[in-house]
């Protein structure tokens, strides 16, 4: 690449189970236990694959990493700010 090129990231809206776990450090099946145990944030069908948007990841990870429920209800306070 000569010095004029600019590289582009394109951050991800979306990402399956085995990123999710890399984003937040755990393993696979540390992420499905948490998953199973309700500790996560929703998780979405897309062309029948399961993904997690990142900016849920995110969020999650702001507030703390609260259960699902908790999570559901700081996301619906957040929106009506």
């Amino acid at each position: 690449m000569n010095k004029s090129s600019v590289e582009i990231v394109i951050e991800p809206l979306a990402v399956r189970p085995k990123n999710a776990c890399k984003l937040i450090g755990v393993s696979l099946r540390k992420f499905a236990e948490m998953r199973a145990s309700g500790l996560l944030p929703k998780a979405y069908k897309l062309n029948g694959c399961l993904v997690y948007r990142t900016s849920d990841l995110k969020d999650w990870a702001r507030w703390g990493f609260p259960s699902l429920d908790r999570f559901l209800v700081l996301q619906k306070e957040e929106k009506t700010k």
